[in-house]
C-alpha cells in the first residue's frame, strides 16, 4: 500500500514539472519576443510548482515574482515598474483571480504599455463577460491565452475606451506549441491595427483668441480671414485628417484659454484636461516645463514664428551724419593739415611784410594770424575770399590749400549722398539690438505674450519689457495692442511690433520660434494613437497641402521699392541746423564784443563819423597803400 502511494505521487510531481516545464517555456518565449526581463506571476500554484516555474524562467536571465492571490495584495508595490516595461502573468483559472483584476482597477492603474498581461486559461472560448469589465483602453497589451492539451492559442484583447463606451475586441493573435514555439499572425502596427473605433466619441477642446463668427464651425473650417487664429484652425484641420484616420467622432467644445498656472493649478484647455473633460487639445501648446507634468505632448504640427516686425531705422550714435563719411583719425588729419597750410600761410604773410618795407599792402597783413586762420577755414569750407597773397610763395600755398580743400569736399559731399541713396546696414539682429535701438515696441495683444512675459527667466526679454513694454511715466499702460493698430504703426516707421506672421503677412525674429505639439491628458491612452496619426499624416503630405491653405505667404518687396528717394529725417539734418544756429550766436556775440571794444577805444571818432583804418598812422601811409592798389 505504501508503495503504491509513493509511485503515485512520483507520477503527479514528473507531471506537474512537465507542466510547469511547458508553461515557463511558453512565457519565455512570449515575453522574449516583447523584449520583457521582469515578471510577476500571480495564481495558486503550490511550493513545488512555484519553485519549478522560478527555476525554468530564471534560467532564461528573467526576473521573476511570484504573488499568491489574497485579499491583502498592494498592486501599486508589488507592480511598481523600475523598468518601462513589466510583464504580468495571471491564472484566470484561479479562484480567486478577479481579485486581482479588482485590486488593479480600484488602486486606478492603467492598462497601459508599462503593463504587458498575459491572462491564462483552459477554458474553451474567451471569457467574454470578464474582459468586458476591464478599462481597457486602445494602448493596452492584453493577451488571452486559451490552454489545451500542449498548445496555447493566443488572442490580442483591447477597448479603443472603455471609459467611452467603446466596444471590446478580441482578435485572434497567434499559436505557441513545443515543436514550432510561437507564431504570431498580427505584425501589423498596433495603432494601425486597431485604427477603426466605430465612431466612438471622443472629447476635444479649442482656445481661441478671436470670436468665432458666425459661428464656431463656420470659423474653424473655412479658411476666411485664415490670418485670424491660424495655428488653431491649422491644426483642426489636421485632427479631421486624423478622425477620417481612426474613425472617431469629435466632441468640440471652446475652452477660454490655453492653460496657464495660476495660483498652483491650471484654467483653460489644460484645466478640462486635468478634470478630464478633454481628451486632446486642437490648440496646440508651446512645450513648457509646468506642462509636463499634466498633459502628453505628442507631434509637432505647427511652428509658431512669432518675430517683430519694423523698417529699419537709420543707425544712431553719438557721432553725427555729418561726420560719418570720414574716420575719426582722417578728422584729426584735416585739422592737422589745415593748422601746417595755417602755419605757412602765416609765414609767407610775414615774409611779405617784411618785403614790403613793413607797410600792409593788403588786407591779410593787417590782422596776419586771423585772416590766415580765416583764409584756410574758408578753402576747407568752400567759401570765397576778398584778398589774397601778393608774393609767388603765398599764391602757391593758397592755390594748393584750395586744391586740397576742394578734393576733400568732392570725397565728402560724394560720401553724403551716397549714403542718402545706399540702403542703410541692417544692424538689428537680434533681440538685444533691438533692446538697444531708438524704436519703440509693440506686443500683440494675446493671453500667449502676457504668460511669455510673466513666466520668462531670459534676461534680454525682461529688460525690453521693462524698458518699452511696461508701464511707466511716459506710457501709461503696457505697449500691447492687436494686431491692425500694431502695424499701423510700424508703417509710420520707429516702431517693431511683435506678432506671428501669418497674422502680419495677411495686413502687410527675434524671439526663437517656438515649437507646439498637440496635446492629450496626462497618461491618455492617446498619446501614441495620435502621434501615429499624425506622424502618418505628415509623412505623406498633408500637412503641407493644409500650410498652403491656412498660412499666407511672406509679402514680395516690390523692385521699385529700393528706387523710392527716402526723405532725410529731422534727426540727420538737425546737426546742420545747430551748427548754424550757433555760428549766428558766435557771430552776434563778436559783433557785441567790437561795437562796445570801438566805442570805448575811439569815442571821438566815433561821434564825428569819422572812419579809422587800423595799422595807418597818418594820411600819407594811406595814400602809398592806395597807390599800391591802383
Amino acid at each position: 500500500m505504501d508503495l503504491r502511494f509513493l509511485l503515485f505521487v512520483f507520477v503527479c510531481a514528473i507531471r506537474c514539472n512537465d507542466a510547469n516545464g511547458l508553461s515557463a517555456q511558453f512565457l519565455q518565449d512570449y515575453f522574449a519576443d516583447k523584449f520583457i526581463h521582469q515578471i510577476v506571476v500571480f495564481a495558486c500554484y503550490n511550493h513545488l510548482e512555484r519553485v519549478s516555474l522560478s527555476r525554468q524562467l530564471m534560467l532564461s536571465d528573467t526576473k521573476l515574482s511570484y504573488i499568491s492571490i489574497s485579499e491583502n495584495i498592494n498592486m501599486k508595490t508589488t507592480l511598481a515598474v523600475n523598468y518601462y516595461k513589466l510583464g504580468i502573468v495571471l491564472d484566470l483559472d484561479c479562484t480567486k483571480s478577479e481579485i486581482v483584476l479588482d485590486k488593479f482597477q480600484k488602486e486606478r492603474l492603467p492598462y497601459n504599455e508599462s503593463y504587458f498581461w498575459m491572462v491564462i486559461s483552459k477554458d474553451s472560448m474567451p471569457p467574454i463577460e470578464i474582459l468586458r469589465k476591464l478599462p481597457l483602453t486602445v494602448e493596452t497589451e492584453f493577451t488571452l491565452a486559451l490552454h489545451h492539451d500542449e498548445i496555447y492559442v493566443l488572442y490580442d484583447v483591447y477597448n479603443p475606451s472603455y471609459r467611452h463606451g467603446g466596444r471590446l475586441n478580441v482578435t485572434y493573435m497567434g499559436v505557441w506549441n513545443p515543436l514550432d514555439g510561437l507564431s504570431i499572425k498580427l505584425t501589423q502596427y498596433k495603432y494601425k491595427r486597431r485604427a477603426d473605433f466605430q465612431g466612438l466619441h471622443l472629447n476635444f477642446s479649442i482656445a481661441l483668441s478671436n470670436p468665432p463668427l458666425p459661428d464656431l464651425m463656420t470659423y474653424i473650417s473655412n479658411p476666411i480671414n485664415r490670418h485670424l487664429d491660424t495655428m488653431h484652425r491649422f491644426n483642426y484641420a489636421l485632427l479631421l485628417q486624423l478622425r477620417d484616420y481612426y474613425n472617431y467622432t469629435m466632441i468640440l467644445t471652446q475652452s477660454e484659454t490655453w492653460g496657464y498656472l495660476i495660483n498652483g493649478s491650471f484654467n483653460g484647455l489644460l484645466g478640462d484636461m486635468i478634470k478630464g473633460l478633454v481628451d486632446v487639445g486642437v490648440t496646440p501648446l508651446q512645450f513648457k516645463r509646468e506642462r509636463i507634468d499634466v498633459a502628453e505632448f505628442t507631434v509637432q504640427t505647427y511652428l509658431a514664428r512669432p518675430s517683430f516686425f519694423l523698417r529699419h531705422p537709420k543707425k544712431t550714435s553719438v557721432r553725427n551724419g555729418f561726420l560719418k563719411p570720414f574716420r575719426e583719425e582722417v578728422w584729426w588729419i584735416v585739422v592737422a593739415v589745415g593748422f601746417i597750410y595755417w602755419l605757412i600761410l602765416w609765414l609767407t604773410s610775414k615774409l611779405e611784410l617784411y618785403y614790403r618795407n613793413r607797410m600792409p599792402f593788403s588786407k591779410i597783413n593787417l590782422e596776419v594770424g586771423f585772416e590766415t586762420g580765416f583764409i584756410c577755414m574758408a578753402a576747407i569750407s568752400q567759401q570765397g575770399l576778398t584778398d589774397s597773397p601778393r608774393l609767388y610763395s603765398g599764391r602757391i600755398v593758397f592755390l594748393s590749400l584750395f586744391v586740397w580743400a576742394l578734393l576733400l569736399y568732392q570725397f565728402y559731399s560724394a560720401s553724403i549722398v551716397g549714403s542718402l541713396l545706399a540702403e542703410p546696414p541692417r544692424y538689428i539682429n537680434d533681440l538685444k539690438d533691438l533692446l538697444e535701438s531708438n524704436l519703440e515696441i509693440g506686443i500683440d495683444d494675446i493671453a500667449y505674450n502676457y504668460d511669455f512675459f510673466a513666466t520668462t527667466s531670459d534676461p534680454v526679454a525682461l529688460e525690453l519689457y521693462k524698458r518699452k513694454v511696461a508701464p511707466n511715466k511716459y506710457r501709461k499702460k503696457p505697449a500691447f495692442y492687436n494686431h491692425t493698430e500694431g502695424l499701423r504703426k510700424v508703417k509710420k516707421g520707429g516702431f517693431a511690433f511683435h506678432a506671428d506672421v501669418n497674422t502680419a503677412y495677411k495686413i502687410i525674429t527675434l524671439f526663437p520660434a517656438k515649437h507646439v505639439a498637440t496635446v492629450t491628458s496626462k497618461h491618455s491612452p492617446f498619446k501614441k494613437m495620435v502621434t501615429y496619426g499624425m506622424r502618418q499624416i505628415m509623412e505623406h503630405g498633408l500637412s503641407e497641402r493644409l500650410m498652403h491653405v491656412w498660412q499666407y505667404r511672406r509679402p514680395i518687396c516690390p523692385k521699385t521699392h529700393s528706387s523710392t528717394p527716402v526723405p532725410v529725417a529731422l534727426g540727420e539734418f538737425l546737426p546742420a541746423t545747430l551748427l548754424l544756429l550757433m555760428g549766428l550766436i558766435i557771430a552776434v556775440a563778436v559783433l557785441s564784443v567790437e561795437n562796445f571794444c570801438k566805442r570805448c577805444k575811439y569815442p571821438e571818432q566815433l561821434s564825428c563819423n569819422t572812419y579809422v583804418i587800423p595799422g595807418f598812422k597818418n594820411q600819407a601811409d594811406i595814400n602809398m597803400y592806395i597807390q599800391g592798389h591802383s
